[in-house]
């Protein structure tokens, strides 16, 4: 058995790939990564067991300007399964699936699992449709969100699988934010979402008592620190691209998260992101727009505040603030702490199933 995990993007924006290495390693099970490196072009690279493709196309890109780019990884991909001669694939997200679908009908059937982390194409009629046969051909199909299954089809080979890594343990400390003289909120991550962000910082613009923070590479079409300059905003620092294994360091600096989307598509009110368990192993309350999914879980289990940026203003933030208590919060986050476990003992059980067919 050789295994093959395809990744979307390079390994810091995909931290649940550790979970399936790890299976795999406890198993002796051989397997490589093929990453796709879309800022920089290069020829593929192979460093130990990892391909990083190197193909440009950035976030942000004009559509049509993804075409090409896309065509070239997806031959790159193909080319590299070939040569590789992978027993089983693993599939995450929709996109390389969708674009090598031939190729694992044909020869991977119940070969591979399909691991889906966000809302991408969908709202197109024939991607829906491959995607459907994706799933049904698939040994399983993982799905980060629940909120997903609103524009995904019905299939009993779903099964849930959270969007955590497994390489940090969670903080056992909890801030006191009743007392704190400066409120530290941090969008950590893809710095995207421009609208709602400037919304969002002008609430805060300039007031002594807050400092955003953004940390992450930034989309194209994002340029935060340019309307910040030109409105003459001080108490926001941005920061550049992190490892994932600066978490940890990065939330001993920050109070809040800022998990501010909007919800003006299914891209962003069916997910739970990277931010939702941030905030649960780091122990830090998380700021989320209504109308979305990560709302509903954060207001159903109390991981924070849900917010309508049209009409949010400072009071809201401060009395959230004086009516916080880090103990509650603490058993809230331990509580869905176990809820993940279960479903990630469901998720083994199905990993070790596939591992020998």
């Amino acid at each position: 058995m050789k295994i093959g995990l395809i990744g979307f993007s390079t390994r810091n924006y995909i931290p649940y790939i550790e979970y399936y290495e790890n299976i795999f390693k406890s198993n002796n099970i051989s397997y490589e990564c093929i990453f796709w490196d879309r800022f920089n072009s290069d020829n593929t690279k192979k460093k130990s067991n990892e391909y990083t493709i190197h193909v440009v196309c950035k976030p942000g890109m004009n559509k049509l300007r993804k075409i090409f780019p896309m065509y070239k990884f997806k031959m790159e991909l193909e080319r590299i399964i070939e040569k590789e001669q992978y027993t089983h694939l693993v599939v995450l997200t929709t996109v390389p699936g969708v674009l090598i679908w031939k190729k694992l009908l044909a020869g991977f059937k119940n070969k591979y699992i399909l691991d889906i982390r966000d809302y991408s194409y969908e709202k197109y009629s024939w991607y829906r449709k491959i995607v459907e046969q994706l799933i049904a051909n698939s040994y399983f199909t993982a799905i980060s969100s629940n909120g997903f299954k609103t524009f995904l089809p019905q299939s009993d080979k779903i099964i849930t699988c959270h969007n955590i890594g497994n390489k940090f343990s969670e903080e056992k400390e909890i801030g006191d934010l009743k007392n704190k003289e400066k409120i530290i909120i941090g969008f950590v991550g893809g710095v995207r979402y421009f609208d709602e962000n400037c919304k969002f910082i002008q609430i805060f613009a300039n007031n002594p008592k807050y400092q955003l923070y953004y940390i992450g590479k930034r989309n194209l079409d994002c340029d935060l620190e340019g309307y910040c300059k030109r409105n003459n905003i001080k108490n926001v620092v941005f920061k550049g691209e992190f490892k994932n294994e600066d978490k940890p360091e990065i939330y001993r600096e920050i109070d809040f998260i800022n998990a501010i989307y909007g919800n003006k598509s299914l891209e962003v009110t069916t997910a739970l992101p990277n931010r939702l368990y941030d905030g649960i192993l780091f122990k830090k309350p998380i700021i989320a727009s209504k109308g979305t999914y990560l709302g509903e879980v954060i207001k159903k289990y109390g991981f924070g505040l849900t917010i309508n940026l049209e009409t949010l203003d400072i009071n809201i933030v401060e009395n959230y603030l004086n009516y916080y208590e880090g103990r509650k919060f603490y058993e809230n986050c331990q509580k869905y702490l176990e809820i993940i476990k279960k479903d990630q003992i469901e998720f083994l059980k199905n990993i070790t199933c596939f591992l020998k067919c």
